[in-house]
């Protein structure tokens, strides 16, 4: 069996991507629900995903089969034409709030004399030639990729350290369950990242000890995303919930940035650069699942419907993008936990059972 993927970029494509999309708008939000346990309310998120990983590894190791055989299999083509068209829905949908967010830092952060739409624009060139590859491109970006992320948070976290104020994320707790858990619910859109994952089963030679090294690279992953909170809300307290930015806000108050200039540009275009393939990936899965059901005949289609889409809603609707983004916080929490989470707990569940029906037939 030909495999697209190695275990090896399995776990660099957690350490690579995963956090990014999480360090610009989110933050803001998550400190306007829960002030300083807004980590709390994080750290529920990746529990959630924690569970749903473990539950997709093994799925990996008794899959003999990608994804849309094993979906096939079970509910027949109509079913799984059904089930892959609503994930596609699932992974749009997932992708707008993260892409309208780096543009706004894009334009407005680096742009701040001009601020138009038209500088972030090439990025869905970028995307489209990415989504036109096949999934080793993924596993051939993350081998280069998690080296740039982790230098970017090397150069980031500590220039941020100097500013913080670690007493103010105490007393733990202090804002109850109820607001912690109504971050945790306003974020959920961020999360649900394990549901890749649920793309990647049987396209990878599992060998004993894979999992461990998966987990342990996705809790690399989540303690980077942890601290980077800890830090950004120990440095703004109070007005954490006002800083729309978190990337550039945490460190550009350091003392040695005051003396040499904002050395933390470097860090963060660092992690721009790395973020552009972590936006894309919605898109990317999108157009795999758009091949499945319609069985384009030019591999360009799948990826311009996919693509297209977001660009137009971007351009369409830029003046309802922030009602947009209200919208998916609050009303559309339960879709990212379905398919973010349960339906990946289910369908690894569901193989394993056939799977065992199967050995008690033979």
């Amino acid at each position: 069996m030909q495999y697209e993927l190695k275990t090896r970029q399995v776990c660099l494509f957690l350490i690579a991507l995963m956090p990014l999309t999480k360090l610009f708008l989110m933050p803001s939000v998550l400190a306007e629900h829960a002030n300083e346990d807004m980590w709390i309310s994080a750290l529920i998120n990746c529990a959630l995903d924690f569970v749903t990983l473990i539950c997709i590894i093994r799925l990996c190791r008794l899959a003999n089969t990608n994804v849309f055989g094993i979906i096939e299999s079970a509910f027949g083509k109509v079913g799984a034409k059904i089930f892959f068209g609503l994930y596609a829905v699932y992974f749009l949908l997932k992708a707008v709030i993260p892409l309208n967010e780096q543009k706004d830092f894009v334009v407005y952060t680096l742009y701040t004399l001009m601020p138009i739409l038209m500088y972030f624009l090439p990025f869905f060139a970028l995307s489209f030639y990415f989504c036109t590859k096949n999934l080793r491109a993924v596993g051939r970006a993350a081998d280069v990729l998690w080296f740039i992320t982790l230098t970017a948070f090397a150069i980031i976290i500590p220039l941020s350290i100097a500013n913080i104020d670690p007493a103010a994320i105490l007393p733990i707790g202090a804002n109850g369950v109820v607001k912690i858990t109504s971050g945790s619910y306003s974020v959920l859109t961020w999360f649900g990242d394990a549901a890749y994952f649920l793309f990647f089963a049987g396209e990878f030679k599992y060998s004993k000890g894979d999992g461990k090294k998966i987990i342990l690279s996705y809790l690399l992953s989540a303690a980077i995303l942890i601290l980077f909170l800890l830090i950004f809300y120990a440095a703004f307290t109070s007005i954490a919930s006002r800083q729309r930015f978190a990337l550039t806000e945490i460190s550009k108050y350091t003392t040695v940035i005051n003396s040499i200039g904002r050395f933390d540009y470097l860090g963060i275009f660092m992690i721009l650069f790395s973020n552009l393939f972590s936006l894309t990936m919605p898109m990317f899965i999108t157009s795999k699942i758009l091949n499945y059901i319609f069985g384009f005949s030019k591999k360009w289609i799948s990826p311009l419907i996919a693509v297209g889409t977001q660009a137009l809603l971007m351009v369409a609707f830029y003046r309802f993008i922030f009602g947009i983004e209200n919208f998916i916080m609050q009303y559309c929490g339960l879709i990212f936990i379905i398919f973010g989470n349960v339906i990946p707990i289910a369908v690894s569940l569901l193989y394993k059972k056939e799977k065992v029906y199967e050995s008690a037939q033979s």
